[in-house]
């Protein structure tokens, strides 16, 4: 039997049923437990279905957009960067964590994959509306949205201003993920939006683990407001074309690099 003929027969079942095990579709399908896993993964990660812990079950009536269109996608030069980092850092995110996510593509794009992975119990802290629309549905991943006033950017709808950190008090991260805008050896990080300053700040005290995700575009730029310096954060997920000296500072100054 074809996988779209496999993928056929599990959506129906859905519809009938609303959710499935995996071994309730190998009786269906005549496909080994192995090979159903694969069809479940990949029509997750096509948003056909919602992958579950042992099984699967269908997709609400309606699921809202995550928040960025096809054109705005395709019009990013850095995706293909983008999208290594954000798989990459996913692959650091366990079952039972509890991690802060900020926003910007690259930490939508790390959702995405979230999404599509099979870890439990994963809960997500987050100013990153379209984050919270990407993982929703999942009945995996817990999410918390932080309140806030509303930011609209090319590619992220974020909640922010001066009440949020109040909303993180007494909260603590085993991981915490977000990008900067700017990068420089002498100046170190730093970002666009000041009102993101207390919040990173806060992250960068009450996170476990940090880690930037930066393609080398945001290399040798220094932007409006000053973060921190670059050994403040103890790990970076970046693409291998990076400027040496970048490559060679982070070795020297014992940062984790982890590159794409």
């Amino acid at each position: 039997m074809l996988a779209v003929e496999r993928q056929k027969i599990i959506l129906d079942y859905l519809k009938k049923n609303n959710v499935a095990t995996t071994n309730e579709l190998s009786a269906l399908t005549g496909a080994s437990l192995a090979t159903l896993r694969r069809d479940l993964n990949s029509m997750d990660h096509q948003r056909l279905l919602i992958k579950t812990h042992g099984g699967a079950q269908k997709l609400p009536a309606q699921i809202p957009d995550a928040g960025y269109s096809s054109t705005i996608l395709e019009s990013d030069s850095c995706l293909e960067l983008k999208n290594a980092i954000a798989k990459k850092a996913s692959e650091l995110i366990h079952s039972n964590d509890i991690v802060f996510i900020g926003a910007g593509m690259t930490c939508n794009l790390l959702c995405r994959y979230l999404n599509s992975n099979d870890k439990e119990d994963i809960t997500v802290v987050t100013t990153n509306v379209t984050a919270v629309m990407e993982l929703a549905y999942n009945p995996r991943i817990s999410v918390l949205l932080l309140g806030g006033n509303v930011h609209t950017g090319t590619n992220h709808v974020e909640t922010l201003d001066e009440y949020t950190v109040q909303t993180l008090e007494k909260l603590y991260f085993d991981k915490a993920f977000f990008t900067v805008d700017g990068i420089d050896l002498n100046y170190g990080y730093s970002i666009i939006n000041r009102a993101q300053l207390p919040l990173y700040n806060y992250l960068i005290e009450n996170s476990n683990q940090i880690y930037l995700l930066a393609n080398d575009g945001k290399f040798n730029k220094r932007t409006f407001t000053y973060l921190c310096d670059m050994e403040t954060i103890p790990n970076v997920i970046t693409n291998s074309s990076v400027e040496q000296s970048y490559l060679t500072y982070y070795q020297e100054h014992d940062i984790n690099i982890f590159t794409v």
